[in-house]
């Protein structure tokens, strides 16, 4: 008879097997998450991404080793303003609360992580692994290029002094497949993007917040989309077209003035009051760009998931603000007197 394996060593919501409690011991990419300051622990079900608590009993010495092992060892990846998310060893640790504003850009964007697996979606993943090649006679495949536009050597005319002409390939590829938006304010079908033209999309803002404003390939009529909406497709190109400029010393340059700012929505305030289309941005502002619209999609992704787990641990802890040396506990864990 095969060993039973205990109910709270498997995931509440598929029932995989979580990651061992000890943040030393995490495998690649496995994550723990903990909250000094309510005293809460999770363990991140590898296969549904569900936040599992843990119980009370299990959770004390493991939550002084989750903050030690960040604060002193962990690398972190991600700041939001409610989570930081750490590399330490091979696994992960996200700690809830207001985390550190530390240079941490060159984890995440420089040539480091050519060697340090990322978790991205995967056709992003997969489109930004492709060699790069400048547009050509390929691109006629996509569909986006007619023949007769071709001039001499096989560029279509539409790429001609064209910022991006150098990227021009995998933009195709990217726009052939993803709008901009899902909805053309004019025309109300999808938002799709002659892949030259990108350049000339503009960032500004608006009453409602920042907006891209595109020309609609379908309608050929230029309109403003809420830059939450453009995001996905424009955290891609982005990618692309700032992913020969990684160099560490550019990367810190870029990330500065977001922490100036304030963090990515800030800065993004900032950059849209300038009014500037993508191909004349600066460089270090298009890479700044990038940063913070990769920050924000992934801490508010990050950010779901607490909540969902915030739930359910209210619920599984009730309150603790009467448990026997709960206050103690807290006290030490967020005024850094942790045992060494």
């Amino acid at each position: 008879m095969t060993e039973r394996v205990p109910v709270f060593d498997q995931c509440f919501f598929c029932s995989a097997d979580l990651p061992p409690l000890d943040p030393a011991a995490l495998p690649a990419q496995e994550r723990l998450a903990f909250d000094p300051g309510l005293g809460r622990l999770w363990r991140v079900c590898p296969q549904c991404a569900r936040w599992n608590p843990v119980p009370l009993e299990d959770r004390w010495e493991v939550l002084e080793a989750c903050e030690r092992r960040a604060r002193d060892d962990g690398d972190l990846l991600l700041a939001g303003d409610h989570l930081a998310l750490y590399q330490v060893e091979r696994g992960q640790l996200v700690r809830v609360g207001d985390p550190p504003r530390v240079d941490f850009a060159d984890w995440r964007y420089s040539e480091r992580l050519d060697e340090f697996p990322v978790r991205r979606p995967g056709w992003i993943e997969r489109l930004l692994r492709l060699p790069e090649l400048p547009v050509g006679r390929q691109d006629l495949d996509a569909g986006w290029v007619d023949p007769g536009r071709l001039q001499v050597g096989g560029i279509p005319s539409a790429w001609v002094g064209r910022p991006f002409i150098e990227h021009g390939s995998l933009l195709t590829a990217l726009f052939a497949e993803v709008p901009l938006a899902e909805s053309c304010p004019s025309c109300h079908g999808p938002l799709l993007v002659d892949p030259p033209a990108f350049a000339d999309t503009r960032l500004l803002l608006e009453a409602r917040g920042p907006a891209l404003v595109a020309v609609c390939g379908l309608c050929a009529v230029e309109s403003p989309v809420p830059l939450e909406q453009a995001r996905p497709a424009l955290r891609a190109a982005l990618g692309i077209v700032e992913r020969a400029d990684r160099g560490m010393g550019l990367v810190r340059t870029a990330a500065r003035p977001v922490e100036r700012a304030g963090g990515p929505a800030p800065f993004i305030h900032q950059l849209a009051h300038r009014e500037l289309d993508i191909g004349s941005m600066a460089s270090r502002d298009r890479l700044a760009f990038w940063i913070c619209l990769d920050e924000q999609a992934e801490a508010e992704a990050l950010e779901a998931e607490w909540r969902r787990a915030e739930e359910l641990s209210s619920i599984f802890d009730r309150d603790l603000t009467n448990v026997p040396g709960f206050e103690e506990f807290r006290a030490r864990m967020l005024g850094g007197g942790l045992p060494q």
